[in-house]
């Protein structure tokens, strides 16, 4: 999302979505069960539509969408099995959870290689099957939170948390300024993104954005890169070429890395900055530019210039207005936001259902030193390990794995998730408690008791 204005523009359709209810297959031969599970998941606020055999399930896949299927394993004409590839070969692609009396260890592993979310042996808790039909609920109401517009933008924005609006609060303010702007934060931080959102933001929308790494291309090649050159003016200068900054007129430059810039060109860019003009290799001749200047490092600057590698002169003509960006540990609500942006990302086909509460919960604890790319990276990973069904904390990275969750934090920061969730609805239905509770998909009772929970 790209700050207040898609949000206010995604809100009513935000709202549609997670009105409406979650919808169950329940697929069971036994008639007793069948009429119990109806009545216990409807008393939860499920939409739930019966199956009395292997067959009928089938059929039902055929002619309607559902959410979930829950499943026996042995039925007669089809099985379980059967209901669970045909849920899973849909282009919905549905978690189904199987059940049955007759279970066993390999039935278990067969169903979890085929697919399926979760298995339940017979006479099953029903604390237990509640708990893993409304952890599915959970992940489809995340998604369903989460507009889809633009959500393949590579450049798109995703956010959750105070500290990241400031920083696009602030953007906002100084997008259509011409004040240079320096970006700063630790690696894979996201600023690249910031200075396209600038750009996005400012009249020169139109324009070119054209992103330089200092550091990307050897140093004695900087000055042509960035000024251009003139044919004849080195060796292998065959032809006159425009530089980075002349094809930035009009629109925005952003230079990343410029803590590594050498001090030869500090000079150099310094005194663009002040002129906007510039000479290209081996001219006689200087060129007027309008360029919009961007600049990022993950450097102490006021280090730098105290070493006396960085010339103060010039970080004071590039921080006209410093963005700061707070790295991932001091954001860690943004983390599910940006594991469900990436998983759609690595998932066109939809074959990934979502990410489990042990996964969630392990991505959420760890402190990402490497930032949003390292979050990317490992959900890239998951992706290509699970492939389909629910990705699990078996599927992230062993590295990532090994990181001991602090259970009591941990615990702590799903039930802040959930409880800021419950209240953001709770708002958008102005109070109405009994509305609230059809949106989130669970009954007036179950949400009276969390509300009570959560003020103690």
């Amino acid at each position: 999302m790209h700050g207040h204005g898609p949000r206010t523009l995604h809100m009513k359709e935000t709202v549609m979505n997670e009105m409406q209810p979650i919808r169950i297959l329940v697929a069971e031969d036994d008639p007793g069960m069948l009429d119990f599970l109806h009545q216990v998941l409807s008393e939860e606020g499920y939409e739930v539509l019966t199956a009395s055999d292997g067959s009928a399930a089938l059929r039902a896949l055929e002619e309607a969408a559902f959410d979930l299927v829950l499943t026996d394993i042995r039925m007669p004409e089809a099985s379980g099995m059967d209901v669970l590839q045909r849920a899973r070969s849909s282009y919905l692609h549905q978690p189904v959870i199987l059940m049955t009396a007759f279970g066993s260890i390999e039935s278990a592993v067969e169903a979890m290689k085929a697919g399926a979310y979760s298995y339940i042996p017979k006479p099953f808790d029903l604390d237990e099957l509640l708990a893993q039909v409304g952890e599915v609920a959970h992940q489809i109401r995340l998604n369903r939170h989460r507009p889809d517009a633009k959500d393949d933008d590579p450049f798109r924005i995703v956010f959750k948390s105070k500290a990241f609006q400031h920083v696009l609060d602030l953007v906002a303010d100084v997008a259509d300024s011409q004040a240079t702007i320096l970006v700063t934060g630790e690696s894979g931080t996201g600023k690249e993104l910031i200075a396209r959102e600038i750009h996005t933001r400012s009249r020169r929308r139109k324009n070119s954005f054209v992103a330089f790494n200092v550091t990307a291309i050897p140093e004695n090649l900087v000055e042509s890169e960035l000024f251009g050159h003139v044919r004849g003016a080195f060796t292998g200068a065959n032809k006159d070429k425009a530089g980075i900054i002349e094809h930035a007129d009009g629109g925005t430059l952003f230079l990343d890395e410029i803590g590594d810039m050498s001090l030869p060109m500090q000079i150099k860019l310094l005194r663009f900055i002040q002129e906007r003009r510039i000479r290209r290799v081996g001219a006689v001749d200087s060129i007027a530019v309008d360029v919009r200047l961007v600049a990022a490092t993950n450097r102490n600057l006021d280090t730098l210039i105290q070493q006396e590698l960085f010339r103060e002169d010039l970080y004071y003509r590039l921080s006209v207005v410093n963005i700061a960006l707070p790295p991932l540990r001091e954001r860690r609500e943004d983390v599910v936001e940006l594991a469900y942006h990436f998983l759609r990302k690595f998932n066109p086909k939809h074959s990934l259902t979502g990410i489990g509460s042990k996964a969630l919960s392990q991505l959420v604890d760890y402190s990402w030193p490497g930032n949003v790319r390292q979050l990317e990276n490992a959900i890239e990973y998951a992706s290509l390990r699970r492939k389909k069904g629910m990705i699990t904390r078996e599927d992230l990275p062993q590295w990532l794995q090994a990181h001991p969750v602090t259970i009591v934090e941990n615990e702590r920061s799903l039930d802040h998730m959930e409880r800021e969730h419950i209240h953001k609805i709770l708002s958008d239905c102005k109070g109405n408690q009994s509305r609230a509770a059809r949106i989130l998909g669970i009954d007036r009772r179950t949400l009276a008791r969390k509300l009570k929970h959560y003020e103690t």
